[in-house]
């Protein structure tokens, strides 16, 4: 009789703990939402959250919210008011997968509620990333080389410092100036592109600013270390861009 008591009242009192602690973790009979929020700067949104303060946008018949209106809403907002055009936005997915984008990227991008998935109009599906967990802001230095006809993961990504300690420089001339740099060709094979002749060339800088050149170009063209650029010896100087992104290697 006393034991059949005593247990009783353990099993009571762990009903009593159970109760409290499925009070204290699931409020109000709400589930744990944690697997559907997202980091923006080390703030965290629900999906229900950023839908409320911000409108939706259709971009190519999908209907999703502004990454620059999220960026500007969470605390990006303040910081990037002086250098929106100076620095990336890396986006990361829960299984570890990311793109590193700019801010004109983001202005033109908008993350859709199915998937959590971002679209860029004017980007690669290889920009695509599901189930987004976080956005960061990350110093220049990425550098992508992209193939817009490739598959979605058909991008490869290296930094600047890794170009020139995987390459070796040599030292040029354009105009009166003298570079170190690397042929951009040998870039493009280090990057594992093959059959370079069939291809144009789009060279982006974080700016947004980009120019086109085809394989002559491309054979005279070099990175240089300095300011993340391009020079191109025969070209005039507008193709000189600074900062440079992505480039895209596109199939004549």
């Amino acid at each position: 009789m006393g034991n059949n008591l005593g247990i009783g009242i353990a099993l009571i009192v762990v009903a009593v703990i159970i109760v409290g602690i499925i009070y204290v973790v699931i409020p109000d009979g709400e589930g744990d939402n944690s697997e559907n929020t997202m980091e923006f700067n080390g703030q965290d949104y629900s999906w229900e959250e950023l839908a409320e303060d911000l409108d939706m946008k259709t971009v190519d018949g999908k209907e999703g919210i502004s990454l620059s209106d999220i960026l500007n809403l969470t605390s990006f907002g303040d910081e990037l008011d002086e250098d929106k055009n100076e620095t990336l936005f890396t986006i990361i997915a829960d299984d570890g997968w990311q793109k590193n984008v700019s801010w004109v990227d983001m202005m033109q991008g908008i993350i859709l509620e199915e998937d959590s998935m971002t679209h860029f109009p004017h980007l690669t599906s290889a920009f695509k990333v599901k189930y987004v967990v976080s956005i960061n802001q990350i110093a220049l230095g990425p550098l992508a080389f992209v193939d817009p006809n490739g598959s979605w993961d058909s991008s490869v990504e290296m930094t600047w410092d890794g170009v020139f300690d995987d390459l070796t420089a040599t030292s040029f001339t354009s105009g009166t100036d003298t570079y170190d740099g690397i042929n951009i060709t040998a870039v493009l094979e280090h990057a594992g592109f093959t059959d370079l002749a069939n291809k144009t060339y789009t060279i982006t800088g974080v700016d947004g600013y980009s120019k086109d050149v085809n394989w002559t170009n491309i054979q005279n063209g070099y990175l240089v270390l300095e300011d993340n650029m391009s020079v191109f010896p025969d070209l005039t100087s507008k193709y000189k861009i600074r900062n440079i992104i992505r480039i895209e290697v596109v199939e004549i």
